[in-house]
């Protein structure tokens, strides 16, 4: 018997479904983009997997400060690892991120689209 993923559900993020798949695709291009780092592909793909469950993205601000002060997420799951999307101020600017958002993540080795990111939180966290 497997045992339980984190949370008590197994995240999986990745689109399966064609037609789904082709749609996201399309409006891929149409968004703002991020070229990715090899660390931030790295968190991706764990997002994307299950890997990191219970995360259906990259930390928000509480959940961020919960993490660091409390190894716990806002709804109470214990969470040792912050996860988010690093990216510097000037590219926020330019990119006109802001909650609310959707921005396509690119992958740095080929430029392909990855996955389209809603903006739930933009925020400094304290490094």
């Amino acid at each position: 018997m497997a045992n339980k993923p984190h949370g008590g559900v197994l995240k999986d993020l990745i689109a399966r479904d064609a037609p789904r798949h082709d749609e996201l695709e399309a409006e891929a291009e149409t968004l703002p983009a991020i070229v990715l780092t090899e660390r931030q592909l790295c968190d991706l793909e764990l997002i994307l997997n299950g890997g990191f469950s219970p995360l259906e993205g990259f930390m928000d601000e509480t959940d961020y400060n919960g993490v660091v002060a409390n190894t716990r997420l806002a709804d109470g799951n214990v969470f040792s690892i912050p996860v988010t999307l690093d990216v510097s101020a000037k590219e926020i600017q330019d990119l006109g991120v802001s909650p609310g958002a959707r921005i396509t993540l690119r992958d740095f080795r080929d430029d392909r689209n990855l996955a389209i990111l809603t903006v739930d939180d933009v925020y400094r966290p304290d490094k």
